[in-house]
């Protein structure tokens, strides 16, 4: 389905900015080599009203996120590190919350939500089979749905009002952002707080990261945009900062206008200041140009390679690689294949590109004399792990602009 209005303000003047043609579902990996189903067009524009940007193809959520979704946050050591100390700077914050409700929308297989429920009430909410098995697993309360109004009020009904609401790197994944922050202010106690925490479209674009563009990711914030989105519901933000997550991200406390006045608000005139930019369509102007030439230039790095008769392989099998690979025309005829450490997805395939995932191993990287980094968020990780047991490897570096170390 074609988007025609925003899916924050319902706006209709939304102006594309990037187009990558079509592409396969990005997480759907496949047990054959060239199995991925059906190409969708990824094409992402900007609300001129409330300046957030999306993608006008709206693809399915079973075909999103049914069987064929292989994302298990607890299969990432550096991202358990990180929701580790999420919900301990949360607690924290908040002190005792052993008797307030914590609710986690898109808690996946509920590596942060564990922390939260060892000290209090936690109630998890999340549409993919495969996470929520294992969430359930683990001893967690999970609901198998997509969070809008009406799983907002079933959990109220039975549970009362959240005291917090986590939506963390979840709004990006949504159909219609207006109904799940809808739904976050019916749940929200009058005192409670809301953390959301969403990829920093201004860090995307200055990073010239386009492969975090795929079709589960339909939305990209700013400041502005998301509190726009938060304010037709009554929400506002009191607090807003930068991480490095995902290669930039933004998280913001929000909270109902009414309790405004008690908690203040930091950070968030700043931030705010600093996006004015983005409010002038001329700011996504060059995008396009720039991510054809990094196409053009990765596509020449691993050519040169094999001229020189250099074997080279792919080191991780994040979402995002299918959106860079698939672009970039990068599959067997120049990869050997992709080395994940993420159980689900070994022996599988990365959709449209014919690799085949392993898990890391001396074995068959033995073989390799260069490395294409499609995790290149951690790419100092990466490195200095793998160094030790692979030997001295050249690694290709594909964003901001590829490179080779």
């Amino acid at each position: 389905m074609k988007r025609t209005t925003c899916g924050a303000c319902g706006y209709d003047d939304l102006r594309v900015f990037l187009d990558l043609g079509l592409s396969p579902v990005a997480d759907a990996y496949t047990d054959e080599p060239w199995g991925g189903g059906e190409r969708y067009p990824l094409q992402v524009a900007i609300c001129t009203g409330c300046h957030l940007a999306q993608l006008l193809e709206v693809v399915d959520q079973k075909t999103l996120f049914g069987t064929g979704y292989s994302f298990y946050s607890s299969a990432s050591p550096p991202l358990s590190a990180y929701h580790e100390d999420y919900a301990r700077n949360v607690v924290w914050e908040h002190g005792d919350l052993a008797k307030r409700l914590v609710v986690e929308i898109g808690c996946n297989d509920g590596d942060m939500l564990r922390h939260f429920a060892r000290a209090c009430p936690a109630v998890g909410v999340d549409p993919s089979g495969g996470p929520v098995e294992k969430a359930r697993e683990r001893g967690l309360n999970v609901l198998n749905l997509p969070f809008t109004t009406y799983a907002a009020e079933r959990i109220k009904d039975e549970y009362g009002p959240a005291g917090i609401v986590i939506a963390n790197h979840v709004l990006a994944h949504v159909e219609s952002v207006s109904e799940v922050l809808h739904g976050v202010a019916e749940l929200l106690a009058p005192d409670g707080f809301a953390y959301v925490e969403v990829q920093y479209l201004p860090d995307l674009l200055t990073n010239n990261a386009f492969d975090l563009v795929y079709h589960e990711h339909r939305n990209f914030f700013s400041l502005t945009s998301l509190a726009a989105a938060a304010a037709r519901w009554g929400l506002v933000p009191v607090d807003a900062q930068l991480t490095d997550r995902q290669g930039g991200s933004l998280r913001v406390k929000l909270t109902h206008r009414a309790n405004l006045e008690r908690t203040g608000t930091l950070n968030v005139q700043s931030v705010l200041y600093r996006e004015r930019w983005l409010q002038h369509f001329d700011a996504y102007g060059g995008v396009q140009g720039r991510v054809e030439r990094i196409r053009d230039r990765l596509q020449q790095l691993v050519l040169d390679e094999q001229a020189e008769g250099r074997s080279v392989a792919v080191y991780g099998a994040p979402a995002k690689a299918t959106t860079l690979l698939h672009f970039c025309g990068l599959d067997t005829q120049h990869l050997d294949f992709v080395l994940d450490s993420t159980v689900a997805k070994q022996g599988r395939y990365v959709p449209g590109t014919g690799l085949r995932i392993h898990p890391p191993g001396v074995e068959l990287a033995g073989d390799i004399d260069t490395f294409l980094i499609t995790s290149w968020n951690y790419t100092r990780t990466i490195m200095r792990n793998h160094e030790r047991a692979f030997g001295e490897r050249r690694w290709i570096v594909p964003i901001p602009a590829p490179v080779i170390l």
